[in-house]
């Protein structure tokens, strides 16, 4: 195990031993969030495990997640419509994600920067109802929405549209 796998592995413990006060367990999930921006740094390649722990974090405490997010965020995030269209940039191999966006152009260019197989690849759900989004963060990076993978997957979209198009 990583260093950077023990502090996702530490703070699910905690979890796991009910060693969390309710109103301390958002300020820290972020902390963590933040701290594993690219996930790949916590999970590497096993987005099983990645999505596994991460579905854990995000489904503790749903009626103060709004903790997750700094005031202003808290704000746009209760602006957003009732449906988006959000876009997520990769290569295949990692296009089922956590982090999406409001800005396709955003997307395009992680994608670019981001795919090591050099074959990006945009995924673009539309008709997303807002309430699927778990929580949205801000940085100098733009928007961040934070939308557990498994309910945009082309198996579980009931209600909204998904596409895939590679970028050049």
């Amino acid at each position: 195990m990583t260093m950077q796998q023990s502090e996702v592995g530490r703070f699910l413990d905690k979890l796991r031993s009910h060693h969390f006060e309710e109103c301390n367990y958002w300020i820290e999930a972020r902390k963590l969030w933040e701290d594993s921006k690219l996930h790949k740094k916590y999970f590497g390649e096993n987005l099983q495990i990645r999505d596994s722990n991460l579905s854990e974090i995000f489904s503790q405490f749903p009626q103060t997640r709004y903790l997750f997010m700094k005031e202003r965020e808290g704000k746009r995030f209760e602006t957003l419509p009732s449906i988006v269209n959000v876009f997520r940039g990769s290569q295949q191999s990692s296009i089922a994600g956590w982090s999406w966006t409001l800005n396709r152009q955003s997307a395009e260019q992680f994608a670019r920067s981001n795919a090591t197989d050099h074959r990006p690849l945009l995924a673009v759900v539309t008709g997303l109802p807002s309430e699927s989004i778990l929580a949205l963060t801000e940085d100098l990076e733009g928007t961040e929405l934070i939308i557990d993978p498994l309910t945009i997957t082309l198996e579980t979209a009931e209600l909204s549209n998904i596409y895939f198009e590679r970028i050049g």
